[in-house]
């Protein structure tokens, strides 16, 4: 009997084993805690407040009490408070630690040139659209920001009010005990429904519309909430595909609306021409630690009126 049976505890316990050492070695690369939103019918979805993780590469991801990426709470006394709105650009990904995110770079920098305190907000989330960024002005839950900076690439024009379905990210944690599996699960079935499902074709001839409108809601976001000495600052973020006068059409389009908002606006597709390099994007549209760190100088140097 026991001959019998013991072929079958030791596959038992090996296919455990390696259960456990695959679980180990997710947690390692920083899964199994994922980051967790919120929704609503505003602005659709945001990151929870009051979260610590530390997530891929060792980097830490804190969500502060109003629900922005940051270091320091936004409720921290300080003499200026910049808020950061934008898509995954801003946000930074759980790749990159909260202090090299160019929103704290640019505190940083301020603080550094200006000897004054500063608290910076990222109120960046993973596949906003402009209306998502519209939408998060007109209903954040605070109103004390001496500087608002929106940062926007030509795509998120027409992402329209993006939903929190189809998106990936968490509402809840992942059930245990072996939450990393349950996240690379997740995420795995997430990219595998896209490539089974894709939508392969498409109309152009609404798009410079479409980025109009949805740009005017914007402005409009900021005009109903703009209040005496609130700078306004727009940047536009360029994809690696379109340096060195590579520009898209819609891009080219985005750039003159933005112009002509009457609000100050940074173009950095030539800045980052110049500045790149192979270790500047992490996929072309997201940057690393060096990415970050230019457009942390650059957005200093206009606030500062250089």
């Amino acid at each position: 009997m026991i001959k019998k049976v013991l072929p079958w505890l030791v596959s038992i316990l090996v296919i455990c084993a390696c259960i456990a050492a695959a679980e180990v070695m997710l947690r390692s690369l920083g899964l199994g805690h994922p980051i967790l939103f919120y929704t609503n019918a505003s602005y659709r979805f945001a990151t929870l407040p009051n979260q610590h993780q530390v997530r891929q590469r060792g980097a830490n991801v804190t969500i502060d009490s109003m629900g922005f990426r940051a270091v320091k709470d936004w409720t921290t006394p300080a003499e200026n408070k910049l808020l950061f709105i934008g898509d995954s650009i801003t946000w930074g990904g759980t790749y990159i630690d909260d202090a090299d995110t160019f929103a704290e770079g640019v505190c940083r920098r301020m603080q550094e040139a200006t000897g004054r305190s500063y608290v910076c907000g990222n109120a960046g989330a993973n596949q906003y659209g402009t209306d998502n960024m519209a939408e998060r002005i007109r209903y954040k839950k605070v109103n004390d920001e001496t500087a608002l900076i929106v940062t926007l690439f030509s795509g998120d024009t027409l992402r329209g009010l993006r939903d929190a379905d189809g998106s990936f990210f968490f509402t809840a944690p992942p059930p245990g005990p072996l939450r990393a599996h349950w996240e690379a699960a997740t995420f795995a079935v997430w990219r595998l429904y896209r490539l089974m499902r894709p939508v392969k074709t498409q109309r152009y001839d609404d798009d410079f519309r479409v980025a109009e409108r949805s740009l005017e809601n914007l402005f409009a976001a900021i005009r109903e909430t703009q209040r005496p000495g609130r700078k306004v600052l727009l940047v536009l973020s360029p994809i690696e595909q379109e340096l060195g006068g590579r520009e898209s059409a819609l891009t080219r389009h985005v750039r003159t609306i933005l112009e002509r908002s009457g609000f100050e606006v940074l173009d950095l597709n030539p800045i980052v021409t110049k500045a790149h390099s192979a270790d500047f994007y992490y996929d072309g549209l997201h940057l690393e630690i060096k990415g970050h760190r230019v457009y942390a100088e650059q957005i200093a140097n206009r606030l500062l009126g250089k």
